[in-house]
Parts: structure tokens; C-alpha cells; sequence
């Protein structure tokens, strides 16, 4: 089904390019790994969406050695199949790897949608380059219907509360609306943070689902196990894994 992204995102009019993405384009410009090339054969389309840069926002741009922003790029990509974690991956890498500006990416197919940022470096090596510190994503979204905790994630990202200092804390806007929405399906509450706030909320998901990791592992060796007393031990382990959990969820709802 068709949906208007920029219903939710509200940019600036004077900020929307509208224009197709050709596959040629990745193909013509990049020097793409077998993986890369499987994807874009698994891809319907690619819009550029928006383009947000100080002629047409006013937004400042921001430079150090380590980061460069000096156009916030808004992208889509469609696909047919179902959004599952590797296939949004390998869209992900594509888009982000080989275009080097800050980009808002959303990827969806008939039903859903998600939405990802990435921490993007300058390349000490090669300054027109970029190295990836990190992706963040936002859970999936469904087309279908909306409850209280999207409408929150919604609001998060609409432009006219962004902080619009510079074109940085532009896009760690949408950084943060992404992780307190992750933040929000482990808690059921949506708040708004601070940028500093923001990644500490996001270490301690990354460490709750670490967290959950070893209590799956741990729960596959005591099927295994025979022995009551190693029974015993590995579910005192995971029963303390849990409680960790739940100290951080604490965290997660302190405002």
C-alpha cells in the first residue's frame, strides 16, 4: 500500500527532492560485494525523499575531525518480502556503506515499515570515505495500524521539534527518537531525552539484549543437562540475569 512518510515526518516542502533511486545508480557509482548486489535484485524501489541542508532549512551545518554533516539525506526502499533482520541488514549496509552523508533510511514492504540511522565517521584513512560505528533501528511499524506508543515515535520525529541547532543535532533528533522508541517497547512509556540521555538509554538495551542472549544459551544447556545440581546452578544463573534485566529497565524508566 502506498503511505506518505512525509505525513509523519514533516519536512519543509522546500526540503523534498521526490525522486526515484535507480539501481543503476549503485551499480554505475560503487564498487558493490556480491551481497550487496543480491539485495538491490531483492529491492522494488528507492526514493530520495528529502535532502535537508542549510539553503533550504537554515539549519547550520557541523564539522570536526570526526564527523561531517552538511546535508541530512531521507530516504525509502521497498522490498517484497517480509522485513526480517538480515534481509533489513544487507538494505541497510547498501544504502549507508556506499553514500556517505547522514541518512534516514526507511525500509518497508506492503504491511511495515522501519527506520534507521546510523553513527557514521569520517574515514581517517580517506576523508571522502566514511567508517559505520554503529546502525540503530526502530522496531518494526505496522502500515496497518497505530497505537500509542508509535503515535508517541511519530511525534518524535516530526520536524518541527527537532533540535534544529545544527544539522548534528538534527540528526541525533532522529536518533533519539528511535532508541526511546526501542526504549519504549521494553518500558510501555515513550519520554523524550536529551542527546546524553539518549546513549545511555541505548547502552542498556544493548546490554538487555546481550543479557537476554546468555539467558537463551543458558536455557538450551539445561535442557541438555542431566544432572540436578548443574540444573540447579544454571537456573540460579539465569533467575540472576533476570533481575540485571530488570535493574535496567529500572534505569530505562527513571526520567
Amino acid at each position: 500500500m502506498s503511505f506518505n512518510y512525509n505525513k509523519i515526518l514533516n519536512i519543509p516542502e522546500r526540503a523534498i527532492v521526490s525522486k526515484k533511486i535507480s539501481k543503476a545508480f549503485f551499480i554505475r557509482n560503487f564498487e558493490l560485494s556480491s551481497a550487496d548486489k543480491k539485495i538491490l535484485n531483492e529491492i522494488i524501489t528507492m526514493e530520495w525523499l528529502a535532502s535537508i541542508k542549510p539553503s533550504n532549512t537554515n539549519i547550520a551545518l557541523f564539522k570536526n575531525e570526526t564527523y561531517v554533516f552538511e546535508e541530512i539525506q531521507v530516504m525509502t526502499c521497498t522490498l517484497s518480502g517480509n522485513l526480517i533482520k538480515g534481509t533489513i541488514d544487507r538494505v541497510i549496509n547498501l544504502f549507508q556503506k556506499h553514500i556517505p552523508y547522514p541518512i534516514v533510511l526507511v525500509i518497508e514492504n506492503a504491511d511495515e515499515f522501519v527506520v534507521n540511522v546510523c553513527d557514521k565517521k569520517i574515514n581517517q584513512n580517506d576523508k571522502s570515505k566514511r567508517t559505520i560505528e554503529a546502525f540503530i533501528n526502530s522496531p518494526n511499524v505496522s502500515k496497518l495500524y497505530k497505537n500509542e506508543l508509535v503515535g508517541a515515535f511519530f511525534e518524535g520525529l516530526d520536524f518541527a521539534i527537532l533540535d534544529k541547532t545544527n544539522l548534528e543535532t538534527t540528526y541525533k533528533s532522529y536518533t533519539s527518537a528511535i532508541v526511546q522508541f526501542q526504549t519504549a517497547m521494553v518500558t510501555g512509556t515513550f519520554n523524550q531525552r536529551s542527546s546524553v540521555r539518549t546513549e545511555d538509554d541505548l547502552k542498556h538495551l544493548e546490554t538487555i539484549q546481550k543479557i537476554e542472549k546468555e539467558i537463551l544459551t543458558l536455557s538450551n544447556q539445561i535442557k541438555k543437562e542431566s544432572q540436578l545440581n548443574t540444573r540447579v546452578s544454571l537456573n540460579i544463573n539465569i533467575q540472576k540475569k533476570r533481575n540485571e534485566i530488570e535493574y535496567l529497565k529500572t534505569l530505562l524508566n527513571i526520567l
